[in-house]
């Protein structure tokens, strides 16, 4: 019997710490591309985001250029159901295209295209936010 307490005592002990290291880094990938490095009408912006799943991110994305500031896209990832005993992480996948109309709010030149995920409080920490920024020249 005793035996038999210690080896559940251990499994949950290793699952506990897989699941704070995922409470404490919730993100594990973001990738952020463009389809080409002059932004046009009709150009993708492609976003990819793995997560550990323990607690729900989010993504935005954002063409900055100067001081001006549009949000081309955002996006929900949720986590699983049974965060702390789910180790499974989760994948999501966005594409925005971008208009004629958000274009024209740019002026021709350089711009930065910026991808921001964040996790949720977890353990009264909030954990930085994982950026992936891509310069790129706007043609509108």
């Amino acid at each position: 019997m005793k035996r038999l307490f210690m080896t559940v005592l251990m499994l949950y002990v290793v699952i506990g710490m897989i699941a704070g290291y995922r409470a404490y880094f919730q993100i594990h990938s973001l990738n952020l591309n463009a389809s080409d490095s002059v932004l046009r009408r009709g150009s993708t912006i492609n976003t990819t985001i793995v997560s550990y799943a323990r607690t729900h991110a989010d993504v935005r994305v954002e063409l900055i250029q100067g001081r001006h500031s549009e949000v081309i896209a955002t996006q929900f990832v949720p986590g699983n159901n049974w965060g702390f005993m789910d180790p499974r992480i989760r994948q999501a996948s966005k594409t925005a295209v971008l208009t004629e109309e958000l274009l024209n709010r740019f002026e021709a030149g350089q711009g930065v295209l910026r991808a921001t995920a964040v996790g949720r409080e977890q353990w009264t920490r909030l954990p930085p936010p994982v950026v992936r920024e891509v310069s790129v020249e706007i043609q509108p």
